[in-house]
This record gives C-alpha cells, structure tokens and sequence, in this order.
C-alpha cells in the first residue's frame, strides 16, 4: 500500500514538473528565447558526414579560422567534447593553436576589442544585441565544426568566453577552447595584438 502511495505521489510530482515547464516556456519572452533555432537550413540537411580528409582551402590567418581538414595531431591534442560546451587550454597550447591559425574569437565589448585584442581574432561580443546573427554567420560560412574554435575575454572571472562557448555549442562546435587567461595574459606575453574594429 505505501508503495502506490509514493509512486502515486512521484507521477504527481513529474506531471506537475512537466506542466511548470510548459508554462515557463510559453511565457518566457522571446529575447531569452534561442532566435536561431530552426533556421538553419544546412542544420536541417541529413546526409553522411563529410569525409574525414577533405581538400579545402587552408585559411591565410587566425581571422578566418581553419577550414582545412583538422591536422592529426590536432585531432589528437583536442579531441571533441560533444558533453560540454567548452574546456579550459593553457597558455602554451592556446599558442600552438594560434600558429597553427585556427579560428580565435573575442567576446569582450565591441570597444574593448577595438581598443586591442589577439592579431586575427574575431569580433563575438556576447552582452550585444547582434551576437545570435554573428552566430548564425559563422555556422554559414560552412567552417569545420570539428576544427577547434579558440575564445577568449578578459580573463580572471570574466565569463563572456563561456557564454560565448554554450552559443557555439548549440549549433554544433563541439571544440570550443576557452583561454581561461584571456587577453592580459596575451599581452603580458608580448603577443601579436591588433587594434581597431578588424581582425
């Protein structure tokens, strides 16, 4: 008799989850709704993958990311994280991807970014209004997901790389490296920097 008493209570418990969610989900707004999701007309193709070793274009700097096939000992070094969004890199290996010119994201401020950031790296500011379309572009210029895809912010306890990372994640960058140092430690290296609103 307990015993359907407690499953009785656990089916109640689930139901009632299960109908909060429905509710949260139709009222949350549409800002902290996903506006990318389904739009993607490539997401939405199902075929094969494509092969392993395919003979793209090498990228000329770190601006344009890598879209050549992932070199072996890459593939080695950063396996995929299909569980998470992202993982934390040391200095040394955010610098081996650099020389390697795999694809380097900055998701600090439009300012701070024009003020300096890493030579080649990308402009994603994730506190500003356009992100989910910078997203959207990048999944569309067709770039391997499987190629790592470096983000940095301000280092310390700035999480921007991180928020960065989960938007990434969401539409298939399963190798997302965070350098956890970011932009300080870069430039305390004496690092190529850049300035101004170009990689």
């Amino acid at each position: 008799m307990a015993r359907a008493t407690n499953a009785g209570r656990v089916a109640a418990v689930l139901v009632l989850a299960a109908a909060a969610a429905a509710v949260s989900n139709l009222a949350a707004s549409t800002s902290r709704k996903l506006a990318w999701v389904g739009s993607y007309s490539r997401a939405l193709e199902v075929g094969p993958p494509a092969p392993e070793a395919a003979a793209l274009p090498a990228s000329p700097s770190p601006s344009t990311g890598s879209v050549a096939a992932v070199e072996p000992d890459l593939a080695r070094s950063f396996p995929p994280h299909p569980d998470k969004p992202a993982i934390e890199i040391a200095p040394a290996d955010v610098l081996h991807l650099y020389r390697k010119k795999m694809l380097f994201l900055d998701a600090r401020r439009s300012a701070v970014y024009s003020e300096g950031h890493i030579a080649g790296a990308r402009s994603f500011p994730v506190w500003e209004s356009d992100i989910d379309d910078r997203v959207k572009k990048l999944f569309e210029e067709g770039l391997d997901q499987r190629a790592p895809v470096v983000a940095y912010c301000s280092g310390g306890n700035c999480e921007d790389s991180h928020m960065l990372a989960e938007k990434l994640y969401r539409v298939g960058f399963d190798k997302v490296l965070i350098y956890k140092d970011g932009f300080p430690d870069w430039q305390k290296r004496g690092l190529p920097v850049s300035k101004g609103v170009n990689p």
